[in-house]
Order: C-alpha cells, then sequence, then structure tokens
C-alpha cells in the first residue's frame, strides 16, 4: 500500500515564494494519477493568505495516523514525504524545513532528518521516498523542530528501503522559475493543439526542481528505453541532466539523490515506452558560425547562428561533444555530455 505526506507552503509571514503550492498539488496529482497512492491515503497540506495553517502538530498527527495504518498491513507499504518552501541547510544530511511562521519564528520548522528517522523506526514502511525542493543554505542558528513523541526509538523489524532527493546541493540555493513554453521549452509548442504539454512547460512560476521530478518520472528517467523507472535511474537522470535543465532558465543549481539500505531497487513506477522526436536542444547566445563536433570528434553539424536561434537536434549520439565558435577565436570551445538518445539534455553557447 502506498502512502503520501505532500506540503507546500507560498504563505511565509516574510520572503513569500510563488510556485510551492502549485508543485505540491502537481506532485500529489502525480500521486494520485500515476504513483499508486489512494486519494484516502494523501494528505496534502498546502498555505494560504486567510490562515495559519502548515504547522508541526497537524502534520505530526497526520503522519502518526499513517503510521499506524500501515502498521496492520502485512503488504509491501511505501511513504513518500514531499516538501515544497524555504528550507535551510543545518548539516549535510539535514535540511530543516520551514513552515508558515519562519523566519518571524526563527525556528517555525521541523528537521528532515528527525523525519526520516521517524519515517525509518515506524515499523510502518518497506520504502521510503523523500523529496525536498528547497534551498539548503548553511544557518548556525537553525535547528529544526524533532517530531513528538518517540520517534527516535525503532518499532519492529522493517528496515526500508529509502530514497532522498534533495533540489540542490548543500549550502546552496534553490530556484523557481518562469516557465515560458515557447521561447524557452519547446519553440513550436505554441502551434500544436493536441500535444501534452510536459510539467516543465508550464507558463507559470514553479520550482525548477519539481517540475523536472514530474517529468522525470512520466518517463524521462527511463533512458533506457526499459518502461520502468527505478530509484537508481532517477538518481542517474538528477545527477546526469538537472543541471542543464536548471542552465536551460540561466539558474545555477545542480540536484542530488542518494539511496540507503539497498533504495537503488525500488521501482517507482512503470511508463509507456516514447522516444522524444529530439534529445538535444542547443539554445545560441552569439552572432556566429559553429560547429558541433561528436564523441570522435566528426563533424556532427555546421552553420551559422544568430542570438536566441534554437537547434534541436534528433538521435544525437551518447558521449562527449563540443561546440565551437568558428569566428571568435577567443571564444573557448564548449565540452557537454550526452547521456543517452532518451534523455533531452539542454545547452548554451
Amino acid at each position: 500500500m502506498n502512502y503520501a505526506i505532500v506540503i507546500g507552503i507560498d504563505h511565509y509571514e516574510k520572503k513569500p515564494l510563488s510556485g510551492a503550492v502549485a508543485d505540491a498539488k502537481a506532485f500529489a496529482n502525480w500521486l494520485e494519477t500515476k504513483g499508486g497512492v489512494q486519494k484516502e491515503n494523501l494528505k496534502l497540506f498546502v498555505s494560504n493568505s486567510e490562515d495559519m495553517l502548515v504547522s508541526g502538530p497537524e502534520i505530526d498527527i497526520a503522519i502518526d495516523r499513517i503510521n499506524r495504518a500501515a502498521r496492520n498491513n502485512n503488504e509491501t507499504n511505501r511513504l513518500y514525504f514531499y516538501f515544497s518552501g524555504h528550507g535551510i541547510g543545518v548539516t549535510f544530511d539535514n535540511t530543516a524545513l520551514c513552515l508558515r511562521l519562519w523566519p518571524a519564528l526563527i525556528n517555525h520548522c521541523i528537521s528532515g532528518l528527525d523525519y526520516r528517522t521517524w519515517f525509518t523506526n515506524a515499523g510502518a514502511f518497506d520504502e521510503v521516498l523523500i523529496f525536498f525542493d528547497c534551498c539548503r543554505e548553511h544557518d548556525t542558528l537553525i535547528k529544526g523542530n524533532s517530531p513528538a513523541g518517540s520517534w527516535n526509538l525503532p518499532i519492529g523489524n522493517r528496515n526500508p528501503r529509502v530514497l532522498i532527493c534533495n533540489s540542490t546541493a548543500y549550502g546552496k540555493l534553490s530556484y523557481e522559475v518562469l516557465i515560458d513554453p515557447v521561447s524557452e521549452s519547446n519553440p513550436d509548442r505554441g502551434a500544436e493543439t493536441d500535444a501534452l504539454p510536459k510539467e516543465s512547460e508550464s507558463d507559470k512560476k514553479r520550482g525548477a526542481f519539481t517540475t523536472f521530478l514530474i517529468d522525470s518520472l512520466n518517463g524521462d528517467a527511463d533512458s533506457d528505453g526499459t518502461g520502468q523507472i527505478t530509484a537508481l535511474a532517477l538518481k542517474d537522470h538528477i545527477r546526469n541532466n538537472f543541471k542543464s535543465h536548471a542552465e536551460k532558465f540561466k539558474k545555477t543549481q545542480d540536484a542530488s539523490a542518494d539511496t540507503l539500505n539497498g533504495g537503488d531497487q525500488i521501482l517507482i513506477c512503470t511508463v509507456p515506452v516514447i522516444l522524444p522526436e529530439y534529445n538535444c536542444i542547443i539554445t545560441f547566445e552569439r552572432n556566429s558560425n559553429i560547429t558541433l563536433y561528436g564523441p570522435n570528434f566528426e563533424s556532427v553539424w555546421k552553420g551559422d547562428v544568430v542570438a536566441g536561434q534554437i537547434l534541436k537536434l534528433p538521435e544525437l549520439a551518447k558521449g562527449f561533444h563540443q561546440l565551437k565558435d568558428n569566428l571568435d577565436t577567443t571564444v573557448p570551445p564548449k565540452t557537454f555530455i550526452n547521456y543517452s538518445p532518451k534523455t533531452i539534455s539542454y545547452e548554451r553557447f
């Protein structure tokens, strides 16, 4: 049985966000429609402008109820825990997840590490999947509150496999981006009437990581075309492709994913096997003549370009590629890696 706790907070007393609630709702929708979580087993917490919801006690109560229900199931139980909002990097392993009244109440946060410990100690789950879309800038003043009760005492003998995904590296920022489906993601999308847009082709402000995550779980992370997305496949996809996804919006952000207790083997979901029409999109930032070289330093493409021009390449080979400016010798060549025919990479040159 699958269970989920999903939290999204925009309405902070100071430093409000724009996309965290939308991200949480989008991830909750994926969980219900494709992630195998029944509505009654999903608890969604989102902030609004009229009250002070999304506090520690109500989250603890919801988790405790899920723990009790899951312990009574002898089948394989999975818990999803998702948070989108402000975050603080307490240590490399611990992110404080900022709740509704932060920073007016400086420590109105929960400890991501302590809550992960609670999930693994609960004696209720065989798989725990954690996703944090928040900043991890270090702040020694923040601790992050622990769950109520005996969260650090193991119950039973379940030792769950764990996947932990962070939207950014420890000490770094995580960004919301305004995603324009025409100029940034797919310049032909506006002319289509029957195509289903990706999560990352919204025209609203959204978290760069969550939109990438949902697209990954909808099929982008199936780089081998097996129709299965495992935790290992998602880890590899995040490591290989998220940084270029962020660069598409002129942001420097590098997400991470880690597993514990054999978590690589978690089969997250199955997807249809669909190969993309293009597997590399290059946006040019100069007026010049450019050559693209392949893994064996063969010329793959050459032509005159103008600033803002987008080149979409079908079936670009796996391996190292290099872009070279043939007119301006002061511009160093740019090397990038194309990881698979299935995965779209984004480059700017």
